[in-house]
């Protein structure tokens, strides 16, 4: 009995830790029916605005890494 009560303590202790983290922001993730589910499991409303905010970041940063090229007009030179 001696024995069961500190394993029972640390148990309870390892267990504290274990909360639901959000997925990391990616192009799976962030997108569709994935953003939407991942939106559902998380259950805290802080974690979940702090998701959305981490996808509208990693959208703005592909955004910004897009570019096309566009050639001036020959009158332009």
């Amino acid at each position: 009995m001696k024995k069961i009560v500190p394993l029972v303590a640390v148990a309870a202790v390892l267990l504290t830790g274990c909360e639901d983290t959000p997925p990391e922001p990616n192009k799976a993730t962030c997108t569709g029916n994935a953003y939407e589910q991942a939106l559902t499991e998380i259950s805290s409303e802080a974690k979940r605005q702090a998701f959305a905010a981490e996808c509208e970041s990693f959208h703005k940063a592909q955004q910004m890494g897009e570019w096309e090229f566009k050639p001036s007009s020959p009158d332009r030179y």
